[in-house]
């Protein structure tokens, strides 16, 4: 057994920063994050493995995915 004493456990606390930045660090940011996934994804695939995240300032992609969560509510009947 465990020496250690268990401490209570309470509701997490949640701390949200913005900081400044620009529209180009914003940009290099996002793309450095897809590069990430992307690379951690082919690993556990065996096989290079494309991401394209759906960022909500991406309008386009933000539309699409919300149509087609939008459609898959519907065929699930929720």
């Amino acid at each position: 057994m465990s020496r250690l004493k268990k401490k209570e456990v309470g509701a997490p606390t949640v701390i949200v920063r913005f900081l400044p930045g620009t529209a180009e660090d914003v940009a290099k940011n996002r793309a450095a994050f897809q590069a990430a996934l992307e690379m951690g994804l082919s690993r556990l695939n065996g096989c290079k493995t494309a991401v394209e995240p759906d960022w909500e300032g991406n309008e386009e992609n933000y539309r699409s995915y919300r149509k087609r969560k939008l459609k898959e509510q519907e065929q699930s009947g929720e």
